[in-house]
This record gives structure tokens, sequence and C-alpha cells, in this order.
């Protein structure tokens, strides 16, 4: 027999041996127990916390011929040809995702089940399908024949329609706790025969951000290489990072203990961890602490002030290393900045004597909110910045840009922005031209009004190569809405640097108020793709 992976080996195969959701568990067991069974259920919650599996039990036990107190029997004739039964459909969103499919599942929905009672569709990652798929699923997941039973699956339940929502039973899974998942990876060492340090499951059970899937297939690949597991054999096969060491470097920050804090950094750099997964850690460990400091007051030398700026400047630090410089060396100068004595009454001093003006525009908040869902830090003492005037030596689609984005901020508001931030989604997912998706893939809407659009792009200098064909995209979109939009792409630093001057601008009472387009873009064509591509299919042309 094939060897099979601990976590499929171990895969919950009935509602007792679940982990973690015993909520979940028992609305399902009593709504079978009561025989009211609903038409569509939407489970949603993190990877690997038993969407699936859940899934798949529940379509087993509404199909068992002797129900036990919600549960299936196991032993009747439905549960005996439960595997493989041509009644219970699973597909899979990601690679299913088009009307097409969607279309002929509709059609095949009328068929009778072959042998069970009903005929389950579970479809996995469902907010992968496209929106006309979605459009078409609608009516038939309202109203399925009574024999039909929908089970939709979701890591993303921010992408799935309010119109499919608002049709399922929904339920979310939370995190399985590091207890629960360290007590099952015991049970299943011992079944294995297994070696362990208790510490070095515990390891596995924090790298695995509460899922099961994660923390078993971690279990399974470490277990190759030692004859025992411990905390040590996890971190150097992994490749990633313990709370505890973020703990500790955190620990050292606090008491200005310099040299522990080079020791750690210096032991992360020796490891070649992921800085990304380290930076990731620490923001979190830190606002640990900073909400520890507002319910307990500071117990060393961080305040308050101090955690958020820390974490702020890590954010930014991450968003702009350069590959070609080692990111620990810029991590180490950053935190022993917060570690150096001499600097320590003087900076706790200063921070003292800021006053924040909070005597704001109401819109300004709106504003920020609106595009990140998070404060703003605001530095004191920044000019007033009025719209960029005419610059002779500035490009033509710099001059468009700059208009665009003044007029946009002339009505921003969150109203616009949530009907545009929905609209480019769906303009993306439903995008015929491959050329124009890969380009519009990585950006989001930032600030939206009623006519005008920020869009950034996630990538950099992304937006340069958006902007040579700017006027193809925004027709693109504004024939999909139906609507008339003006759009404006730009990077994330120039993003940051309008909403700054914005603020500032709304403080110092300045007044948007819209400017005339008269410049064109007229960027030129100086790639061979785009001047062949007036004249042949650009997707179909290959050029060496």
């Amino acid at each position: 027999m094939s060897y099979r992976v601990l976590y499929r080996k171990y895969r919950p195969d009935s509602f007792e041996n679940l982990i973690g959701q015993k909520p979940i568990v028992d609305i399902l067991k009593n709504s079978i127990i009561d025989n009211k069974i609903a038409h569509a259920y939407l489970f949603s919650g993190p990877r690997g916390t038993g969407k699936t599996s859940t899934a798949r039990i529940l379509a087993k036990a509404i199909n068992c011929l002797n129900n036990k107190d919600g549960s299936a029997c196991g032993e009747c004739e439905n549960c005996l040809v439960f595997n493989g039964n041509p009644d219970i459909i699973e597909i899979d969103a990601a690679s299913n995702n088009g009307v097409d499919e969607i279309r002929e599942l509709i059609n095949n929905v009328k068929i009778m089940p072959t042998s069970l009672k009903y005929k389950v569709y579970i479809i996995d990652e469902v907010h992968m399908l496209s929106q006309s798929a979605f459009n078409a699923l609608l009516l038939t997941l309202e109203e399925p024949p009574a024999h039909v039973v929908f089970i939709l699956a979701t890591t993303n339940i921010e992408s799935v329609p309010i119109t499919i929502l608002s049709r399922c039973q929904r339920f979310d899974f939370k995190k399985i706790s590091e207890e629960d998942i360290l007590k099952q990876m015991e049970d299943i060492c011992k079944n294995e025969g297994i070696l362990y340090d208790v510490e070095g499951l515990r390891e596995i059970a924090i790298l695995s951000d509460g899922g099961l899937r994660d923390a078993l297939s971690v279990l399974d690949q470490v277990s190759k290489n030692a004859s025992k597991i411990t905390a040590d054999l996890v971190i150097k096969e992994v490749g990633s990072i313990s709370n505890k060491n973020i703990a500790d470097l955190v620990a050292a920050i606090d008491e200005f203990d310099y040299k522990t804090v080079d020791q750690i950094i210096s032991n992360f750099q020796e490891s070649n961890l992921n800085y990304k997964v380290v930076i990731k850690k620490l923001v979190m460990e830190l606002a640990k602490k900073a909400v520890d400091i507002l319910q307990n007051g500071s117990s060393g030398n961080l305040t308050y002030d101090r955690v958020k700026k820390m974490v702020l400047e890590l954010n930014d630090l991450m968003n702009k290393i350069n590959i070609n410089i080692d990111p620990y060396l810029l991590i180490k100068v950053l935190l022993l900045d917060y570690v150096n004595v001499d600097k320590k009454n003087k900076e706790i001093k200063n921070e003292q004597k800021v006053e924040t003006n909070t005597d704001i525009d109401d819109k300004t908040e709106e504003i920020i909110e609106i595009s990140e869902n998070k404060k703003l830090e605001i530095k004191e003492k920044v000019p007033e910045s009025k719209p960029k005037k005419e610059n002779k030596e500035q490009s033509n689609l710099e001059k468009l840009i700059d208009i665009r984005i003044n007029n946009c901020f002339v009505e921003a508001s969150k109203k616009y922005l949530g009907d545009i931030q929905e609209k480019w989604a769906n303009f993306i997912t439903d995008l015929s031209s491959a050329l124009i998706r890969g380009l519009v893939s990585d950006t989001k809407v930032v600030t939206a009004s009623n006519k005008y659009a920020i869009i950034m792009t996630m990538i950099k200098h992304k937006d340069k190569e958006i902007n040579e064909k700017l006027d193809e995209v925004i027709n693109l979109f504004n024939e999909y809405i139906n609507d008339k939009y003006t759009l404006v792409f730009i990077d994330e630093a120039k993003w940051n640097l309008e909403k700054e001057k914005y603020i500032n601008n709304l403080r110092n009472k300045h007044k948007y108020e819209y400017i005339e387009e008269t410049i064109k873009n007229t960027s030129p064509k100086s790639d061979i793709n785009d001047i062949i591509g007036d004249v042949f299919d650009i997707e179909k042309v290959e050029i060496e």
C-alpha cells in the first residue's frame, strides 16, 4: 500500500473527530436530529481548520439511513458506499470558476440521486468563482430541488457576494488553539511511534497559526529527518521562527539590552530565515505589547508611542528593503535605535512635548480610513502643499496624474469607494484580455469620488506600465460598468505622499477645486510590443 501523508491519514471522518469547532458541530448535529436541513451552507475560515472535512461529514450524516444523535452510523448501506459515490460532487472553484462550468452544474442539479437520499454539491474555495458564475448560481442556490444540498467553503469570505451570503446558512470556523493542535499531534505521534519533545510539538503548533493541516504537514516533514522531534529541529527544518524568540527580542528592546538584540538578530540572519516572517511576527508581538501597555501601564522602558512608532517603521522598512542589501542589517540598525541608552531621556522628553492636533476635519479621517482601514500618523510642521503648478520639465503624463488626484479628492467619499472597489475587483476577474489582466491584477482602489478613482499598484513601477495603456484600461472598465469613470494609477510611495498632502491641506483650510483636464497622455510608444499592437493582435504575436 502506498504511503499516506499524516494530514490525509488522520483526516476526521465524523463529527466526534473534528478538532476545535464544537459550536459548529453542535448546531449541525441538532439540525440533523430535528430534521431541519438547510438547502445551502457556507463554511468560512482560515485554511486547515476543517471546512472541507466538515462538509464531507455533514454530507454523510444527512444521507445516513440510521442516523445516531446527528452523526452517521458508518454501518448502513449509504454509509458504506459514501466514499466515491457519484451523488457527492466536489468542485474546486479555483480551477472551475467559469460561468460554463456553473451552467453545467445547474443542468445536472435536476437529475435525481442515484443511490443516496441527497445529492450534495461541495464547492471549495467558492470565492474564486467569477462574477458571472456567481450570478448564474443565484437562482439555483436560492431554490434548489428538494433532493439537493449545497455546501460552499471559502478562506476569503470578503470576496463572496452578499447575494450569495444571504442565501446560505453561514458558519465561521475559528483557528484551532495551540493546545488542541498539540494534543492531536501527541496522539498521532504515539500511534505512529514518533519520538518527540513536547516543546518540539509546541513549536509546530505555534508555527501552524491555528491550522491543523499545516501542523500535521510540518510534523510529517520533520519526522523523516531525525529520530526525535525537538524545537531546534523544527526551527532548522522549517526555516521559520518561534514566538518565544520574538518575545525574547521584544523583552530585550524593552530592557535596553542591545547585546541580546544584536545576538538574536544575528541568529536569525545565520539561520537564513525569511526576513518578512521575522518582521511580521515582530509586529504581531509589538501589537500585543501595545495592548498590554494600554491596559496595565508600561512595566519597562517602552511606551505606547514608542511601540507604535516602531511598528510603523518596521512596516515601512519591509516595503522598502532592497534585495541587494542584507535585510537583517537594516532590521538590526532600526531596532538598536530603540535601545540606545544615550538617547533615552531625550526621546522620552520629546515624546511628552508632542501635541497632536485633534481638531482635524472629519473628512480627513474618512479618506484615510477608506483607503487603509487604519489611522495614519500625522507629523507636525509639514508645510502646506497645494496642487502642483505646471512645470515645463514635468511630462504630460505626470501633470495629468496630479490633476486627476486633485480632482478625485474634491468629492472623495467612503460611499463611492466601496462601490468602485467591488466593480474593479469584478472587472479584473472577468477581463478577457490576458495582457490587460496581467497589468492590473496587483492593484487596489484606495480612494474614489463620483467621477474619479485613485488606484494603487502593489508592485513597484507597475503604475508606469499601466499608464502607458491608460486610455485602453479606462475604456474597458467604463464599458464593463456601463458608466464613465476617470482612473489614475500611482505607486504606494506616491499614494503615501498624496495622503500627507491631503491632510495638511485640510488642516490649513485649503479647499480642493476641480482642474480642467486640458493635457493629453502623449507617452511615446517605446516598446516594440506597443507599436506592433497597433497593427496585430498583440496576444497572438511572438517576438524574439
